[in-house]
C-alpha cells in the first residue's frame, strides 16, 4: 500500500517522463548499488530536482564499506581509512555529525619467517638463505616488492597510469624486474608482497596508480620520521598522529564506517530499495529497463552502474555493442582479502620473536597492533592477500579459521591458547562483491582500461573501479559524483 506522501511523490516522477507510465515503477536514474559511490549519485541527482532509484541487493547498503558488531565492539571489515585528503568522504561525515578519530592501528615490529626459519631483518644481509644480489641483499625480505615499485615508478601527474606515454608499462611487475635484471630470488621475494592480485597477474600501472595517489596523501601532513619501524610496515599501514587542521594521518569513524552509508541512505529516505537483485538490463538510446530476479522492474532515462564488475557481468545486458566497457564488465579482474581479526596475549614476550612478521606459507601476515601498554591484550590480524588470499578462498569455509589458528601456533608455538577470534571476513567469498578491490592484468590499461568508463548507450558506470585519480573511499564518493555530473551533463 502507498502511504498518501509515497503516492504523490510515484504521480510526480510519472508526470516528469509519462512515456515511462508502463514500467513497475519509472525514475529518472535507476542506480544499481547502494555503496558509496551509488548514495553519492543519487543525493547529487536528487538535489538537482531529479528522481534517483536505488537498487541494492543486499539487506543493507555499504557495499565494501561493513562493520562487524563484535563482543568486543564494532569491527570495521571492510573500507576504514579516511585520510587527510579524502575531501569529500570527509565533507559527508562533517555534515551527517559522524565523529572522526585517529585510526589505531600502529603495527608492532615486523619479522620474516622464510623457507622455514625466522629471518632478522637487521643482519639479512649476510643471511645464507639471502641469494640477492647487489643492493638487492640490503632490503627487508618483505619489503622488495614495494620497495622496487617504488623505485621504478616514472610517474608524476596522479592519471599518467592512463598516459600512453607509458603504455609499455602496462606489464607485470616479474615482467619490470626481470628488465631491470633483478635475480630471482628477488623476484620471488617480491611476490610474497606484491599489491593486487599478484606478481604476475596485475598490471604495474595499475600498482603504480595507488602508489602515486598515495604520496599525495601523505602530502597533506607534516613528513613522517625516518626510522626502521616506518620503512619496515607494509602496504602503508604506519599510523602518524602529527595533527594538521585536527585529524592525524588516518581517521575511522567512531562506532564503525558502515554509519557514513547508513547516514547517507537514511537521507535519502524511500529512493533506496532493499534486497533488490538485479536480474536484466535492456538499453536504448532513449532509456533503460532494470528487472530484477523478484519481478520488479524499473525504467529510467539513465542507469547508473555502481557495482563491482564481477557482478555486472553475471547481469543479462541487452542493447546496442557496449565497446570498451562491455570489455572490462567482461574481463577486468577483482583483487581479494581475507582477514582474521582477533584478541592475543603479547606471545611475542615469550619467544622473543617480532610482534609480526610475514610469511611464505599459507598464513600469509599476521600483524600485532600496539596496545600502547606493552603488555595485556593486543589486537591481531591475519591477513592475506594475492594468491594466499585466492587459495584460502578454495578451503571449506567452516575449517578456514581453526586452520589459520593452528598454522600461527605452528609458526609461533608461544600464541597457542593466547587467541581469541573475533571475526572472519573473505571478500572473494561474499556473494555480493566476489572481491575487495579492482586491479587491472597487464594488457588491460591499454586494451580497455582508458575508455572503459564511457557510458554504454544510456548506462554510466560508478564505483571504486571507475576511479582515475583517486583510490579507496575517495575514489568511490568520486566516481558517483562523476556519474552523476554526466548524466545532468545529457539530461539538460
Amino acid at each position: 500500500m502507498f502511504s498518501r506522501r509515497g503516492f504523490l511523490a510515484a504521480t510526480a516522477a510519472v508526470s516528469l517522463a509519462p512515456r515511462f507510465a508502463l514500467a513497475n515503477e519509472p525514475a529518472d536514474v535507476i542506480i544499481i548499488g547502494g555503496g558509496l559511490s551509488g548514495l553519492n549519485a543519487a543525493l547529487i541527482l536528487r538535489e538537482q530536482g531529479l528522481r534517483p532509484i536505488v537498487l541494492e541487493a543486499a539487506s543493507q547498503v555499504g557495499g565494501r564499506v561493513r562493520t562487524h558488531q563484535t563482543a568486543e565492539g564494532p569491527i570495521d571489515v571492510g573500507a576504514s581509512q579516511i585520510g587527510r585528503s579524502y575531501a569529500r568522504v570527509l565533507d559527508a561525515c562533517w555534515r551527517y555529525k559522524l565523529k572522526l578519530i585517529p585510526e589505531d592501528r600502529d603495527l608492532l615490529t615486523f619479522g620474516t619467517h622464510y623457507k622455514g626459519a625466522w629471518i632478522d631483518n637487521a643482519t639479512w644481509e649476510s643471511n645464507p638463505l639471502n641469494k640477492c644480489v647487489g643492493e638487492e641483499r640490503k632490503i627487508a625480505p618483505m619489503m622488495l616488492g614495494s620497495r622496487l615499485l617504488g623505485k621504478y615508478n616514472p610517474l608524476k601527474e596522479l592519471d599518467d597510469w592512463l598516459n600512453p606515454k607509458f603504455a609499455d608499462l602496462d606489464i607485470s611487475l616479474r615482467s619490470l624486474m626481470q628488465r631491470h635484471g633483478h635475480s630471482e630470488q628477488a623476484i620471488e621475494l617480491a611476490s610474497l608482497s606484491a599489491p593486487g592480485i599478484g606478481i604476475d597477474e596485475t598490471s604495474i600501472l595499475r600498482m603504480w596508480q595507488e602508489e602515486t595517489r598515495g604520496a599525495l596523501d601523505r602530502k597533506f601532513g607534516a613528513p613522517p620520521p625516518a626510522g626502521e619501524s616506518e620503512r619496515l610496515h607494509p602496504f602503508g599501514e604506519q599510523h602518524h598522529r602529527d595533527l594538521v587542521n585536527g585529524l592525524t594521518s588516518t581517521s575511522n569513524i567512531e562506532g564503525g564506517c558502515h554509519l557514513l552509508p547508513a547516514a547517507m541512505a537514511a537521507d535519502l529516505g524511500d529512493v533506496v530499495r532493499l534486497n533488490k537483485h538485479v536480474a536484466a538490463i535492456d538499453l536504448t538510446d532513449k532509456s533503460g529497463t532494470v528487472r530484477c530476479t523478484d519481478g520488479s522492474t524499473y525504467k529510467g532515462r539513465f542507469i547508473i552502474s555502481a557495482v563491482p564488475f564481477t557482478l555486472l557481468r553475471k547481469v543479462k545486458i541487452t542493447g546496442a555493442p557496449g565497446g570498451a566497457a562491455a570489455q572490462a564488465i567482461a574481463q577486468m579482474p577483482y583483487a581479494n582479502t581475507a582477514r582474521v581479526y582477533m584478541h592475543v596475549e603479547p606471545f611475542w614476550l615469550e619467544d622473543g620473536l617480532p610482534p609480526s612478521f610475514n610469511s611464505d606459507g599459507p598464513l600469509g601476515m599476521f600483524w600485532a597492533i600496539d596496545n600502547h601498554k606493552g603488555t595485556g591484550i593486543h589486537r591481531a590480524m591475519i591477513v592475506m592477500v594475492g594468491r594466499r588470499a585466492a587459495e584460502i578462498s578454495q578451503r571449506d569455509p567452516a575449517q578456514v579459521v581453526p586452520f589459520l589458528v593452528d598454522e600461527l601456533a605452528r609458526l609461533r608455538p608461544a600464541s597457542a591458547g593466547k587467541v581469541k577470534v573475533a571475526t572472519y571476513k573473505d571478500w572473494a567469498r561474499d556473494p555480493l562483491q566476489l572481491g575487495c578491490g579492482f586491479s587491472l592484468a597487464p594488457g588491460q590499461i591499454n586494451a580497455f582500461a582508458r575508455d572503459m568508463n564511457k557510458p554504454w548507450q544510456v548506462m554510466h558506470f560508478a564505483g571504486e573501479h571507475t576511479r582515475r585519480t583517486d583510490f579507496g573511499m575517495e575514489s568511490a564518493m568520486e566516481s558517483g559524483e562523476r556519474a552523476a555530473l554526466e548524466v545532468l551533463t545529457r539530461a539538460g
